[in-house]
């Protein structure tokens, strides 16, 4: 997952915490903690989108809820959000709806996250932050 416009960031955003399975306004799927991967905080309209795939599998972004402090937005809705910040310390979920469950064992998450940096003074930058993981599914206990 690369782009012209910007240089890979080495920095993951996916935490390294289980997956767990949910649901989401009646659908159902699987959430994975993120992390803002910027230095500072941000608003969520500095997000300009989010690659994901599963096991090698792309994520379609219609089916990616991005979900912060109990409120949940679909990706395309984030240019709008200019005045909803991203703490920097605070997790957010990534609800993925999905039909078939996710089996047990570990899966691979693969993804890109491109974010803009207002704070930059110097021009309009794109950065791009990949990710790699193997996550388990969260069990009952």
């Amino acid at each position: 997952m690369s782009d012209e416009e910007g240089a890979f960031i080495g920095r993951s955003f996916i935490c390294d915490e289980e997956l767990t399975v949910s649901t989401h306004d009646g659908e159902p799927g699987f959430l994975v903690r993120i992390l803002l991967p910027s230095y500072r905080s941000l608003p969520l309209s500095c997000l300009e989108r989010i690659e994901l795939s599963v096991d090698g599998a792309p994520v379609d972004p219609k089916d990616i809820t991005f979900i912060l402090n109990g409120y949940s937005h679909k990706l395309d809705e984030m240019c709008g959000l200019s005045k909803l910040f991203w703490f920097i310390l605070d997790k957010a979920d990534l609800f993925i709806k999905r039909k078939e469950p996710l089996g047990s064992g570990k899966h691979e998450l693969e993804g890109t996250m491109v974010m803009v940096e207002p704070y930059m003074t110097v021009g309009r930058f794109a950065l791009f932050y990949t990710a790699k993981r193997q996550l388990s599914i969260a069990t009952d206990l």
